[in-house]
């Protein structure tokens, strides 16, 4: 990897984003994280009838299609597609009482991982307009919180034993939230009492993901993880240390970012150690984000 001088010559260039994805504990009853996000939209919609999600999962050979997520048949959930269907678009069923709409399953930098298929109870005649923009938000949310193949497939909930309903978790979403441009964030911290460092606040899932050693170099020296990832080298992801807001290191933050030939790293990593300020700003130590939100 090349990067630019002065802030990346004092850095630690290693693959942070490389180590995420290859540890990944195996998925039990096909709970997976695309599984996880079905189930939590569909719930939010009682419209809708179904939500079936198929795509490449991104742990077996290259190319294979699988179904990562199905509200209807969740025993399917990795079970291969001999005929994945990747076409698009919407349609009312034979008997006019439902309506499918099939639109792209994508990651958050716009890559295809497979297809999402919503089928919606539907009034003969109705129009379907609430419908394709009801599926077009499920969609847009779905790929906001995707980074990868691997991701969609991911066990949910990564370790049972930390809960997604923290403070932790809700000042990631707040994060996200204030700023469009932020792909993915990730907040490591140790548990109150001690043991092992994880994440406890994340938009693409892994509550509870034990940091590596990768991220150990950032929380106990204080270091910067920064590299240019993805399958089209196409994200920037900059770790940084975390601190409350006294000042004291309680972690490491990792933020990706979109990335192509043009972007200004540096101007990048600054604006990444900002959102780290705000964050820390927020955060009166660490044992508060473990608490439950507010």
């Amino acid at each position: 990897m090349r990067h630019s001088t002065a802030i990346f010559a004092a850095s630690l260039l290693c693959a942070t984003s490389a180590h995420a994805d290859d540890e990944i504990p195996p998925v039990v009853g096909g709970k997976t994280y695309t599984q996880h996000m079905v189930v939590t939209a569909k719930a939010r919609h009682p419209e809708i009838v179904s939500i079936v999600v198929e795509g490449k999962h991104g742990n077996g050979n290259k190319g294979d299609v699988a179904v990562l997520g199905s509200t209807s048949a969740p025993a399917t959930v990795l079970k291969s597609v001999a005929r994945p269907d990747m076409s698009t678009g919407g349609k009312v069923s034979s008997d006019s009482q439902h309506y499918v709409s099939r639109l792209p399953f994508n990651s958050s930098t716009g890559h295809r991982i497979g297809t999402i298929a919503i089928t919606f109870a539907h009034k003969k005649g109705a129009s379907t307009a609430a419908h394709d923009a009801t599926a077009q938000a499920i969609a847009a949310s779905m790929a906001r919180s995707t980074l990868s193949p691997k991701n969609a497939a991911d066990p949910y909930p990564w370790d049972p034993k930390f809960s997604s309903d923290t403070y932790g978790q809700q000042l990631a979403m707040r994060m996200v939230a204030k700023y469009p441009d932020l792909l993915v964030i990730m907040i490591h911290a140790t548990p109150p009492g001690g043991g092992k460092n994880v994440v406890i606040g994340s938009n693409i899932g892994r509550i509870g993901k034990i940091a590596d050693e990768d991220d150990l170099r950032v929380i106990e020296k204080g270091s910067t993880n920064l590299e240019v990832g993805g399958d089209d080298n196409d994200r920037f992801e900059t770790e940084v240390p975390l601190n409350d807001a006294s000042g004291k290191r309680i972690g490491a933050l990792g933020l990706v970012f979109a990335y192509n030939a043009k972007t200004d790293k540096d101007a990048v990593h600054a604006h990444g150690r900002a959102i780290r300020d705000d964050l820390a700003s927020r955060i009166p130590a660490s044992a508060a984000l473990f608490k439950p939100a507010r």
